[in-house]
């Protein structure tokens, strides 16, 4: 046998050149196509980004369109179902209640934005317009094209279902969004006249800065109409006019994608080059760390054995998954805490080191004992950090053995404070309203129950208030949600200083309101608190520089007497809220049995016809009809009831009913 060369330098020149043929060129072959596929994922990418923030921006485009032609609708809607436009605009044509008076005149091109109010009366003839706020003579099929006949005939079919026709026309050369409604009574008092009605218009010019302001306000920039000069472009939407011919609408997208690339590129080109000059370093460094590795492998041997035994301890702890660690001894005293304890608790290790585990947690040293005879499952306890705050955490642990012989316990501790809060929280949402803060339905159920159980003896008592606002919905319908959210809330604290500790006050929809009194003695206080109530609830709310006018209207049961059933009870205080309202708003009714008694006598009889057919209540008989004792000539056929007995005054209010 050669024995094997002993000469350092001939080693040392193949461990070289086994390094420059065979390590570096796989290493710069790697580094070169991570660089390619990095540069292909970033153009992918910004090809994405650009392709989506272009569909984006065309969805915006079109629901900045779709959204303005709701608005217009729902503003010619409010004004032409109206009694008092149609009784001054269609039966006649009042200049002084419409123009002077600004019912609909300046006001809605001032406040509104409308370049134009128009009236055309049956025969298609403009009887009333308002130009830019002005009053004056003109001729809506003149001034409007592209489709005014088909606009004003969609109009007459809308109103069958309460709605207005709504589409873009021409005016005077410009696209506008007209919306067309036929003027009805409403309801009212106002006698209609004979003949086709009259239809109200509103215009709103699309012009150029028209567009630019729709387009900044649902973050679609420059948005303006694309003229047949101008080159195609990728953002374009297509709209039809009344009479559908096309207009198109273009504006100017964004690129995110050809920034991000405009951005990383040149980094990427740096850092391609500062890859290459690294390379060429590591090949002189790999040179050296050859002669380093010989050196460290005698090294490395002796301390395997130390190496295993920390490996494994951090394995385990790795597979438990914690935020910091620990380990005790047979009698549950601390023998290791990682430095996170620190960082977590605040508290110094070497404090509870050598101590019982159960002194740190709140928990007793059985409880400890037992969790870890079997400790499968994690133990949720808490802890006094330092500061004095308690912390919850997740307890996960796993025997130590040697040899068979278990010699302790090491594991890990997770915080889970903030997630037991955030669970909290959630519960407090699920029993809250989240705009006033008071208990919702599912709180006041279980209130409300609790409430009716723990009733006892002959003189308790619990009253349910039922509270309904009165003139709410033109709060929302003139200023908006947010001031209608924020009356809501003002009544919600009104209501909370009209009740004690125990008592309850909740919001179970939009603006009703149910209230769980304990200890009113006698209706005496029953009316006191109503009162109080009312005139709280009918004091003005201010919002912004104006006042807001509101009412209630109560309906007031008691348990036991009505019921000691939660969901009956608020049924109850249900139907004494509907007497309430019938009687006038501001005022509140107490329950009892003949309001529940009336309301199923008016209901009964009008469902009851409707089954007898499917419960076998009609019966079919034939009658032989006989002239001067001879033989049958004819048979008549007859359709008996057979009802169970039914009071006079139900089967008056069945036939009552019938007849109207």
């Amino acid at each position: 046998m050669t024995a094997p060369s002993s000469n350092p330098g001939v080693t040392r020149s193949k461990a070289q050149a086994v390094f420059a043929r065979r390590i570096l060129p796989a290493m710069i072959g790697l580094l070169a196509f991570a660089l390619l596929a990095a540069a292909t994922a970033l153009v992918q990418i910004a090809t994405r980004l650009d392709r989506d923030a272009l569909d984006q921006s065309r969805f915006l485009a079109g629901m900045a369109l779709d959204a303005q032609q709701r608005w217009i609708q729902r503003a010619n809607v409010d004004n032409a179902f109206w009694g008092d436009a149609y009784a001054n605009l269609h039966r006649q044509t009042n200049l002084d209640w419409a123009y002077h008076q600004e019912n609909l005149g300046p006001t809605l091109y001032r406040d509104f934005g409308y370049e134009a109010v128009l009236v055309i009366d049956g025969q298609g003839e403009t009887r009333y317009s308002v130009i830019r706020g002005e009053l004056q003579t003109l001729d809506a099929k003149q001034w409007l094209d592209g489709g005014l006949q088909q606009l004003l005939e969609r109009a007459r079919e809308a109103v069958r279902n309460g709605e207005a026709a709504a589409g873009l026309l021409r005016a005077g050369g410009t696209p506008a969004m007209v919306s067309a409604s036929v003027m009805t009574t409403a309801g009212s008092d106002v006698e209609e006249v004979p003949g086709p009605a009259s239809i109200l218009l509103f215009v709103d010019l699309l012009d150029a800065k028209r567009l630019l302001e729709l387009g900044a306000a649902h973050a679609v920039p420059g948005l303006r109409i694309a003229s047949d000069t101008e080159p195609a472009a990728e953002a374009l939407i297509e709209r039809a006019l009344a009479d559908a011919s096309p207009i198109r609408f273009t504006w100017s997208p964004a690129h995110p994608g050809r920034h991000l690339l405009w951005t990383t590129l040149p980094i990427l080109a740096a850092v391609a080059l500062g890859l290459g000059l690294l390379a060429w370093l590591l090949l002189q460094q790999g040179l050296k760390t050859v002669k380093i590795l010989d050196a460290s492998y005698a090294r490395l041997s002796s301390s395997r054995a130390a190496l295993a035994a920390s490996e494994k301890r951090f394995r385990d702890v790795a597979e438990s998954a914690s935020d910091w660690l620990w380990e005790i001894d047979r009698n549950t005293c601390l023998t290791y805490l990682s430095s996170r304890f620190e960082e977590i608790t605040g508290h110094s290790r070497s404090n509870w080191l050598g101590r019982p585990m159960a002194e740190l947690l709140n928990a007793d040293e059985t409880t400890l004992r037992d969790w870890l005879a079997a400790p499968d499952a994690p133990l949720r306890c808490s802890y006094h950090a330092a500061d004095g705050g308690q912390r919850h955490y997740r307890l996960s642990a796993r025997a130590i053995l040697l040899d068979g012989a278990n010699l302790g316990f090491r594991g890990t501790a997770a915080d889970i404070t903030e997630e037991t809060r955030a669970q909290a929280h959630i519960h407090y949402l699920s029993q809250h309203d989240p705009l006033t803060g008071l208990p919702n339905r599912s709180r006041l159920q279980e209130h409300l129950t609790a409430k009716l159980h723990a009733l006892n003896g002959a003189n308790a008592k619990l009253t349910l208030l039922y509270i309904d606002l009165d003139r709410f919905k033109p709060v929302n319908d003139t200023m908006g949600h947010a001031a209608g959210d924020e009356v809501l809330v003002r009544v919600a604290e009104r209501l909370r200083q009209c009740i004690r500790a125990d008592d309850l006050v909740a919001r179970i929809g939009g603006d009703e309101f149910v209230m769980v009194i304990s200890r009113l003695r006698d209706q005496d206080d029953i009316r006191q608190l109503c009162t109080r109530l009312l005139e709280s609830l009918a004091k003005p709310f201010g919002y912004g520089q104006q006042q807001v006018f509101i009412g209630a209207s109560i309906g007031v049961a008691i348990a036991p007497q009505d019921s000691s059933q939660a969901s009956e009870l608020l049924r109850c205080a249900d139907v004494a809220l509907y007497q309430a309202k019938n009687s006038g708003r501001g005022n509140w009714c107490l329950y009892d049995r003949e309001m529940g008694e009336h309301l199923h006598q008016r209901s009964s009889p009008e469902t009851e016809p409707q089954d007898a057919n499917e419960t076998g209540q009609f019966v079919l008989h034939y009658q032989p009809r006989q002239r001067n004792g001879d033989s049958p000539v004819s048979a008549e056929a007859l359709l008996p009831w057979q009802h169970r007995p039914m009071s006079a005054e139900a089967m008056r209010t069945l036939l009552g009913e019938q007849d109207r």
